[in-house]
């Protein structure tokens, strides 16, 4: 006589298999496209190297990618000076000839079937690291660095950037840290580590075509909507200077 114990345990022992089995096999899941990585909206890059604006997204199918530049297609393919990484929205500028031009407002997208997805507006700026006065000042005294920025109208918004290329970043502000009504920088103590940087007074007018020339230490910028002078700070520490 067969046993029904016999017969029951293969039985529960193939479907057990077959569970696991159907676990392990990924259902593919449509996604819209979704942005993960992106430039800053304001967005400041050395013209001398490679001007690189970020976009990267997810989504299935994996998006394709195009760009917008101040508000229009920006056909990259028939620009010689720029190209887009694979499978990625990344742009690679290679401006050795006229990179003012490309100071522009950018904007990715990325597109699949199931739809859309933008970044936010990117602000591409030209960095000219022009020659100024360091600032010499010795370590644990306050500083209050000048922005001076045009009055307007109409009043710009006014930032600080440290760049320290390839990367520029906004100053971190906190309590020994912070900028002002008038847009000046303050260190209520400065710190050895407050010369690694260089320090970048921006300030942006809300209109693009409002154009605006300013002279800073002996040089001219002209720029539809941005005016930014660099500042160097060299800490003195026991007649050792370090910038």
């Amino acid at each position: 006589n067969i046993k029904m114990g016999t017969l029951v345990k293969p039985a529960l022992l193939l479907l057990l298999w077959q569970s696991v089995g159907a676990l392990n096999v990924p259902l593919e899941v449509r996604q819209p496209p979704t942005i993960i990585k992106q430039s800053m909206k304001e967005h400041i890059v050395d013209p001398k190297g490679t001007m690189v604006i970020e976009c990267e997204a997810k989504g299935n199918p994996h998006p394709i990618f195009s760009w917008r530049r101040n508000g229009k297609y920006f056909n990259v393919a028939r620009d010689s000076q720029v190209s887009m990484r694979r499978r990625s929205g990344t742009l690679d500028i290679y401006a050795r000839n006229n990179p003012e031009k490309y100071e522009a407002e950018y904007q990715c997208i990325a597109s699949n079937q199931y739809g859309a997805a933008y970044s936010h507006k990117i602000i591409l700026q030209l960095y000219s690291k022009e020659i100024v006065e360091p600032v010499v000042v010795s370590a644990g005294l306050p500083l209050v660095l000048s922005c001076d920025p045009p009055p307007g109208p109409p009043k710009p918004e006014t930032y600080w950037m440290s760049s320290s290329f390839p990367t520029m970043q906004p100053v971190r502000q906190d309590r020994r840290v912070s900028m002002g009504v008038s847009g000046d920088l303050y260190f209520s103590n400065v710190l050895f580590n407050d010369s690694v940087v260089d320090y970048c007074c921006n300030a942006r007018f809300p209109y693009k075509n409002h154009t605006i020339t300013v002279r800073v230490k002996g040089e001219f910028f002209r720029n539809m909507e941005y005016f930014m002078f660099g500042l160097i700070i060299i800490i003195q520490t026991n007649n050792i200077f370090s910038v």
